[in-house]
């Protein structure tokens, strides 16, 4: 693990509830070869994120696990699942948590295996004498109200890690670490909204700037295609001329 993982790495233990699960993810990485545990926590915030945006996240929900390979996609629906609870600390159902249920449950076996080791895992931290802060993972917003905190001894990490984000120009690099620096940033007060600001100010600057090469490169290739056929043309021959 090189430095800058080890940072983000850093950062996501942070976070109580991913401490608390962190040696059950690291089990099923092993065990499934997926991703690592501080991938599966940012997919699982970066799907809290689009979620919290939607009038009907139950019917979105689905679509968020489209192309995710299957394993992992249980991972990071078991990993919203705790999310939730944590967030109203509460079993009362609702349209969102009624459709991730049944869509865990439908995994039968892999769900019961997730499920067993998420539990041990929280016991062990409950044991070890760490409790998991309610939070609530939909709330994204940064309150300018707290612009005259004085800021922590952790801001310079903050700093470091930001600007070596945006030196690689990786916009998804960037916007993973975006939503865990959030969230850390909304759980302690928002001692980190200059940075917050700074990386989601630069991050959609690229973001922007790389969907217009793409569109850019798709209409080259398309030019391209359209002047190899003009250069080559193939008409139809009318059943006369080929008489003739």
């Amino acid at each position: 693990m090189n430095n800058k993982n080890i940072d983000i790495l850093n950062l996501c233990l942070e976070d109580s509830l991913f401490a608390a699960l962190y040696e059950a993810l690291c089990n099923l990485e092993s065990k499934w070869q997926t991703s690592s545990p501080e991938d599966m926590w940012v997919k699982a915030l970066s799907a809290r994120h689009d979620l919290s945006k939607s009038n009907r996240p139950d019917l979105l929900l689905r679509q968020l696990f489209v192309n995710m390979e299957q394993h992992e996609a249980i991972i990071v629906k078991a990993i919203l699942m705790w999310m939730l609870f944590n967030e109203d600390r509460c079993m009362e159902e609702s349209p969102l948590k009624d459709a991730l249920a049944k869509m865990l449950a439908a995994h039968d076996e892999d769900w019961i295996t997730v499920y067993a080791e998420f539990r041990e895992s929280e016991s062990r931290n409950e044991q070890m004498g760490f409790n998991v802060c309610q939070t609530d993972y939909s709330n994204n917003a940064v309150s300018s109200e707290m612009h005259n905190l004085e800021l922590s001894q952790d801001s310079s990490l903050a700093h470091e890690m930001v600007s070596r984000a945006l030196e690689t120009n990786n916009p998804q690099l960037c916007r993973a670490l975006y939503y865990i620096l959030s969230h850390i940033d909304y759980q302690k007060g928002h001692i980190y909204e200059d940075e917050v600001r700074r990386l989601a100010a630069k991050t959609d600057e690229m973001e922007k700037h790389t969907t217009q090469v793409n569109i850019a490169e798709q209409h080259n290739s398309n030019c391209q295609q359209f002047m190899g056929k003009m250069e080559n043309p193939k008409f139809i021959a009318s059943q006369q001329d080929e008489a003739v």
